[in-house]
């Protein structure tokens, strides 16, 4: 078994290595979905490449938390149960919904994300399974009002919302593609008003709260991540669209009203 101290180390160094990796984010233009591009090498069909690389997320948090020896904490459960969620639906009711037909992803991009969410998995796994605890059990992490505490409260509001936000902007972009739309077009709902990505500033605000209400390194590693992952992206998929269509709403921003 690891000692805190170590994987506590193994977190920073994790976090560490997002943040040398995003001004080449920044840069580079994944090459999958509006992006995709050949030039990145033999490619799957995306909604297979989409199960195999997120499939790891849920499968390792399962099996790390459930024969883990801290299961027994009950808000353990919770944090448990809003991870399964999420990913429940991003592997099995999220991919079969897209209008994707025919669309490939490179196999490179599978590998790099299947990577990346077996480090966060076992992360995050490990930490609920093994590594948290209860201030009555000596541990200090967790307690038994810990519901009530403001950290929680904010946290899983945070969560909520963004995962709702997260839901009905995916919700809308699938819809645009309805009846014979088979193409972009420029998204309409309210959540778009302000910024281009409200799918990815859902999810960024989602991850944040969890990392608010878990009060932990591998939960904050994962929102690290996740903002340096999905902000570039919703700055490429700004200028996409501004690229692409001539009368994009000229005051609307990337992923942050106002402001990016």
């Amino acid at each position: 078994m690891l000692l805190k101290e170590h994987f506590n180390i193994l977190v920073i160094a994790w976090i560490g290595l997002a943040a040398l990796l995003s001004p080449l984010l920044l840069k580079v233009r994944a090459p999958y979905g509006r992006h995709s591009s050949r030039k990145w090498g033999p490619a799957i069909d995306n909604r297979l490449g989409w199960f195999i690389m997120e499939l790891p997320s849920l499968v390792l948090i399962t099996v790390l938390f459930l024969t883990g020896n801290k299961w027994e904490i009950n808000i353990l459960w919770v944090f448990f149960m809003l991870w399964f969620v999420h990913y429940f639906n991003r592997i099995f009711i999220f991919p079969f919904r897209t209008r994707t037909k025919g669309k490939k992803i490179p196999v490179l991009v599978v590998f790099l994300a299947l990577f990346f969410n077996l480090v966060n998995g076992f992360l995050n796994g490990y930490w609920l399974g093994y590594m948290a605890g209860g201030r009555e059990q000596g541990a200090g992490e967790y307690y038994v009002d810990w519901l009530t505490d403001p950290r929680f409260i904010i946290g899983i509001v945070l969560f909520v919302t963004g995962f709702l936000i997260n839901q009905v902007s995916d919700n809308h972009l699938i819809h645009l593609r309805n009846g014979k739309r088979l193409g972009y077009s420029i998204p309409t709902h309210p959540l778009f008003r302000y910024i281009s990505c409200p799918n990815f500033a859902g999810e960024i605000l989602e991850w944040t709260g969890f990392a608010i209400m878990t009060w932990c390194l591998p939960a904050l590693s994962f929102a690290v991540w996740t903002a340096v992952n999905l902000i570039p992206r919703a700055l490429h998929h700004h200028r996409w669209y501004k690229e692409k269509f001539p009368d994009y709403p000229v005051k609307r921003k990337a992923v942050i009203p106002y402001i990016l």
